[in-house]
């Protein structure tokens, strides 16, 4: 959808809830071309507006942000908002002494985000009204903000920590303002997690983890069993909790970018692409073209890798060595494309804000274009091996099931969501860099196919579904990679292409010039599709704005793992390997 379609739609909408809503809403106003900001006379109202959003309009859930603004002296004081709204009210003016929350919903249709916000003043124990008897995929949002901001949602039946476990002590809320990050935090035992506790004659409890074979990284699961049934998983993560977004706030904008690439070592591309969006946004700045189309080879070689190596592993837990050995060399060929590109085999240094750190030669693109097909081939090769093993299709098939209603209740994204027919993918619904110059239609078929099935409940959402979406997006991902150096090619046979060209935007302006023109405590979103799912982040800057006020990461695993208690039910614990590889989720993504 153009940009100007998205205006359109984007009034309509603004005429609409101000209509439904007239008296709740305080202020309303568009920005960044495809957000619509509704900020609500109180939390209640919000609720209003969400139930709405959510039941009349079809949107989606897609992250939850609280942030610590008492001490901002105005409690709206930015210019590029006041200029951009309908509606103004002098009581906006004054100094508010309170935490803001923000609904951030996705109509994955029409390009468009809906940010609910409310205002929950500051007292003694502040609270807001949960939503979750409603909306069950604000469950975990609402305990993160209470673990971080100690704002409790009234109705939310978990009091249990989620973020932080027992060893740190109670009234120290991390992500408040007056929480220094050189604080030194005692350790303060008072008691140890309750697991929940299946009772009844033969069943028994088994620990796994946190600590695991191998390099995993570390995640409890306990796991309530009837004989080798599952009859319920409740899992316990957080171990890697590095408090990244408390990081960011000490930083400035160019030092966040390096922390965005780190959050999950194999998402670096998506997560600085979605994070150099946002800022892009704020500044007002289209990148060049040839700076999309590198940042879209990029994407598309890490979704590759990524996906090729989930493969492998499917293949290890069903005990098909001669599989895994050949799909992990597949992956290193691709990982050795990563390095000639970047000097980095997990494509580190690739965004700048306002562009690309690299530019691609001719040589360096055709070296792509020649090695992904032979990739290709081969990989074509292994897929139909696999698809001819009865063994392996049958470890699949019926194997950690989700049902479509699961996944759209607990707002499951990526593969995790296509693979119960829900047709979600962000490089679609909110086209962003070079993809909305593709055809991203032919990924669709296997898409289709699978809704069909599921319909027809000839087919749920099983580790073999799982494995078919990965594989058709893996040859999907090289026909894009192949056609944008392609593009490039056509343009500029000899690649002539400036290395400044990349990091200047159609104005001809750099970045550090376009710096002006932030505005204090601002604020974007920006998204990306990993290969695991849509990816969102929301960065506000400070008063200084070459600095973080606030940043806010939701990764695709924060949505995707909730899901895996679901799908191992009535699964034997021996499949349980196969079904967490099929999720392929991130601890260090989901922990921040």
């Amino acid at each position: 959808m153009s940009h100007n379609t998205s205006n359109r739609k984007i009034f309509e909408y603004e005429s609409l809830i101000l209509e439904k809503f007239n008296g709740k809403i305080q202020k309303i106003y568009d920005k960044n071309y495809n957000e619509l900001h509704i900020l609500t006379s109180c939390p209640e109202a919000s609720t209003e507006v969400i139930y709405f959003l959510y039941d009349n309009l079809g949107c989606r859930l897609v992250t939850m942000i609280c942030t610590d603004e008492r001490h901002i002296e105005n409690r709206i004081d930015r210019k590029a908002e006041f200029d951009n709204s309908k509606h103004t009210f002098d009581s906006l003016n004054d100094r508010h002494d309170g935490f803001m929350l923000r609904h951030v919903f996705s109509n994955e249709t029409e390009d468009i985000f809906f940010v609910v916000t409310s205002i929950i003043s500051n007292k003694d124990k502040p609270t807001y009204p949960s939503i979750v008897s409603h909306i069950s995929s604000a469950f975990y949002y609402e305990r993160e903000i209470c673990d971080m901001f100690g704002i409790f949602a009234q109705g939310n039946p978990e009091a249990r920590k989620l973020v932080l476990h027992e060893q740190w002590p109670d009234n120290v809320f991390p992500l408040r303002k007056d929480f220094d990050t050189k604080t030194k935090i005692k350790s303060s035992l008072k008691y140890h997690h309750k697991f929940i506790k299946v009772e009844g004659e033969g069943i028994s409890e088994i620990p796994v983890g946190p600590v695991h074979a191998g390099i995993i990284e570390p995640g409890h699961f306990r796991f309530s069993v009837y004989g080798e049934n599952i009859v319920n998983l409740e899992t316990r993560l957080y171990y890697t909790h590095k408090g990244i977004e408390k990081l960011a706030e000490t930083m400035t904008i160019d030092e966040a970018l390096l922390l965005s690439e780190r959050i999950s070592g194999d998402e670096s591309v998506a997560n600085s692409m979605a994070y150099c969006q946002a800022i892009e946004r704020m500044a007002t700045i289209r990148i060049p073209k040839k700076a999309m189309q590198i940042r879209t080879i990029c994407a598309e070689l890490e979704r590759v890798w990524n996906h090729i190596g989930t493969i492998a592993g499917i293949c290890t837990d069903v005990g098909f060595a001669y599989g895994s050995s050949r799909m992990n060399l597949l992956k290193e060929k691709v990982m050795r494309i990563n390095e000639k590109l970047s000097g980095s085999r997990l494509l580190f240094g690739i965004n700048s804000i306002g562009g690309v750190k690299i530019n691609f030669k001719s040589e360096i693109l055709n070296l792509i274009i020649k090695e992904l097909s032979h990739i290709h081939q081969d990989f074509g090769i292994l897929v139909k091996l696999l698809h001819n093993m009865s063994s392996f299709i049958d470890r699949l098939k019926g194997t950690g099931s989700i049902s479509n209603q699961d996944v759209i209740r607990l707002g499951a994204t990526g593969v995790i969501a296509r693979c119960a027919g829900v047709d979600t993918d962000t490089r679609k619904n909110h086209p962003y860099s070079y993809y909305p110059y593709l055809n991203l239609e032919n990924i669709q078929g296997i898409f289709d196919k699978i809704a069909y099935e599921v319909e027809l409940n000839k087919r749920k959402g099983d580790a073999l579904s799982r494995f078919e979406i990965r594989v058709v997006e893996i040859k999907h991902s090289i026909d894009i990679i192949q056609k944008v150096a392609t593009d490039i090619l056509d343009k500029s046979p000899n690649n002539d292409t400036l290395d400044n060209d990349l990091t200047n935007n159609n104005d001809g302006l750099s970045f550090e010039d376009l710096k002006n023109h932030l505005q204090p405590y601002d604020n974007a979103l920006g998204y990306s599709e990993s290969h695991r799912g849509q990816t969102m982040h929301w960065v506000m800057l400070g008063k200084d704005t070459n600095r973080i006020f606030r940043y806010k990461i939701r990764t695709a695993s924060f949505c995707n793992w909730p899901l895996i208690e679901l799908a191992v039910h009535n699964n034997i614990v021996p499949d349980f390997p196969i079904i967490n590889k099929s999720f392929d989720l991130s601890y260090s993504g989901n922990d921040l």
